[in-house]
């Protein structure tokens, strides 16, 4: 919307420049008289309204007239009617894209400055219609914005709409937005300042609808998401107080599965995963989270305690999992990645305990790195069918160019090296080395 505002500016600038011989009080009945003849016969007369966008800023930017109620409240109903075409077009076609969005804000601008002004009963009466008509108009138009993905725009639209609208409900006037629908437009208002980056904003209207306790489960889980990426301690409670309300929503249960994967709290991600697959059974993003919590819990045992039977069977309780992701998706990236890595840096770490070891114990030196050789071999094709999906995922990239140091394929370690450096300096690898 602001570059809306911006184009629109440039317009009357040139516009000013053109007409800065008229007097301004003749230039705001010229204006006047413009839009009463578009209005009369809108489809003949277009060059009127055009001719009336022109004239108004004249008095608009003078000093003997940009005081004048008359002056902003006439602007105010030619910005309305400009508004007008795109809402008459949007109620017999909704793909109709408005050509004119910023119309009805300009509208909104002038009437609010027309009531500032505003000394007789009449005035305020039109500046408040003015202001209901437009505001109007421009809810509508948000949607639009919405639909073509321009959330910024949407959001400025939207939470204008909401000021216009209390502020008429302050007046004792009629709202734009009926009170069983203001909790929705709450929400969708920060949910397209979520999108757009807005956090401030987002949060803003989360805590407004969280402190009002609003029945949309969304609510909780998407505020909750915005405090917990920040670390705020007070995210939880947010997060708790959906659980209890919607104990059955999916949405919360995935937003209380990142919380404990933030806090590395495996053994409560465990219980929670495995009710999101009982709840989402077709999901192979699940299934590859799960195998990441018992991937963790291996690599922890292994380091510590060598390979333990415990060990073991986190290891074979991960690998299944992330089959099953396969299984559902066989181009699933994090459980491919996921499988190699668990080979990888198993044989990272048997290479470790191998050159920890006193000079006498050469035969279980040996021992260790030939199991490292296997372990490596076989997380090679997991990391290759991984590159081929995504060639620019830098851990993939580093693997590959061990894996391939470690059997002695300089050709391919100078390039999986080049297509590192490529990622790490900014530049994409167009397409993957392997073709799977």
């Amino acid at each position: 919307m602001k570059k809306l505002v911006v184009t629109l500016l440039s317009f009357l600038l040139v516009v000013l420049a053109l007409n800065a011989q008229m007097e301004p009080s003749k230039a705001l009945s010229k204006a006047g008289k413009a839009l009463s003849s578009y209005n009369l016969d809108p489809s003949s007369n277009r060059a009127k309204l055009d001719e009336a966008i022109e004239l108004i800023e004249i008095p608009v930017n003078a000093d003997e007239t940009k005081e004048s109620f008359k002056t902003w409240n006439t602007r105010g109903e030619i910005y309305d009617a400009l508004a007008s075409i795109d809402f008459n077009k949007l109620i017999i076609d909704q793909t109709h894209v408005p050509a004119h969005p910023e119309a009805a804000i300009e509208a909104i601008k002038s009437f609010q400055k027309a009531y500032e002004l505003a000394k007789k009963k009449y005035e305020f009466k039109d500046a408040l219609k003015g202001l209901s008509d437009a505001a109007t108009k421009l809810n509508i138009f948000a949607n639009t914005l919405i639909q073509q993905k321009r959330y910024g725009d949407a959001f400025e639209a939207l939470e204008l709409v909401y000021n216009v609208n209390n502020f008429l409900k302050d007046k004792g006037k009629d709202p734009v937005i009926v009170d069983k629908e203001i909790d929705n437009h709450l929400f969708v208002m920060a949910y397209c300042a979520q999108l757009s980056g807005n956090k401030e904003a987002a949060k803003k209207y989360y805590k407004q609808l969280y402190d009002a306790g609003t029945q949309e489960a969304t609510v909780y889980a998407q505020y909750f998401n915005l405090l917990n990426d920040e670390g705020d301690p007070n995210a939880i409670e947010i997060l708790n107080k959906g659980r209890e309300l919607f104990p059955e929503n999916t949405e919360i249960l995935f937003a209380e599965i990142n919380y404990y994967i933030r806090e590395e709290k495996f053994d409560i991600l465990e219980i929670k995963l495995k009710e999101a697959i009982e709840r989402e059974p077709d999901n192979p993003s699940v299934y590859s989270a799960l195998g990441n919590v018992y991937m963790n819990l291996f690599q922890k045992e292994f380091e510590t305690n060598g390979d333990t039977e415990t060990a073991k069977k986190y290891f074979n309780d991960a690998l299944n999992y992330f089959n099953k992701s396969l299984e559902l998706n066989p181009e699933q990236f994090d459980a491919l990645y996921s499988i190699g890595s668990m080979y990888y840096n198993k044989a990272v770490i048997l290479v470790k305990q191998a050159n920890d070891l006193p000079l006498s114990e050469n035969k279980k030196y040996e021992e260790l790195v030939a199991k490292s050789n296997e372990l490596m071999n076989e997380a090679l094709p997991y990391f290759k069918k991984a590159e081929s999906i995504n060639p620019n995922d830098t851990n993939t990239l580093i693997a590959l160019k061990e894996i391939f140091a470690r059997k002695e394929n300089f050709d391919l370690v100078k390039e999986f090296t080049t297509r590192l450096d490529n990622v790490k300096n900014g530049i994409k690898n167009t397409e993957s080395y392997f073709k799977m």
